[in-house]
């Protein structure tokens, strides 16, 4: 968790050290062009690489549902091919439409992220090592230390969730109210390059 945390830290920190209060979202449109280019680039492989796990996961998991009990599931067969490649083929195509479809679709991104990120991902593990570890609020030192610090992470995991959901409706609106939500299928510019 500290590692995590230090990461998201670091980053927003040196974000806004260099951009200020006209950091772009996505943040790295801040970056120069030269510098775009090359972190798109080294970024794009890592993007490519997760959405192909995630789509392989919903395809295999609709692919072992169908053939279920069937002699085609594990057999080289015609059926077991075509299966899976229309699984695959579907699940990216439905996937490429519902994020064009919806033109605020990165920003309901963010909200799902700071909705849910804060809360699973920083207050409810400290939450937990709570509930196990009640013994060290009355502990040594260091184990009154450690106990605050779960504390304190909890608090923090309310903070990001709420603050972060502010930010991003806030974003919303301003988006709506200057123009910059495109409509569905647009192939609008959102790197913030000028060319």
């Amino acid at each position: 968790m500290a590692i995590v945390q230090a990461s998201y830290l670091t980053f927003s920190l040196v974000v806004y050290r260099y951009a200020g209060k006209w950091v772009t979202d996505p943040s790295l449109g801040s970056a120069g062009p030269t510098i775009k280019k090359v972190a798109y680039g080294v970024g794009f492989i890592g993007l490519m690489v997760s959405g192909c796990l995630y789509l392989h996961v919903a395809a295999k998991y609709v692919f072992v549902r169908i053939l279920r009990n069937s002699p085609h599931l594990q057999k080289n067969s015609l059926i077991h091919w075509g299966t899976w490649l229309s699984c695959t083929i579907g699940l990216g195509s439905l996937a490429f439409i519902i994020a064009q479809a919806i033109p605020i679709f990165s920003y309901l991104m963010a909200l799902t992220g700071s909705v849910c990120f804060a809360p699973l991902a920083l207050s409810l593990p400290a939450w937990l090592w709570l509930h196990d570890h009640g013994d060290y609020k009355s502990g040594s030192l260091a184990k009154k230390a450690i106990y605050c610090l779960h504390c304190f992470t909890v608090l923090l995991g309310v903070f990001v969730c709420v603050g972060g959901t502010y930010a991003v409706i806030s974003s919303i609106v301003t988006a709506y109210d200057s123009g910059l939500i495109g409509s569905a299928f647009s192939c609008a510019d959102n790197s913030g390059t000028v060319h």
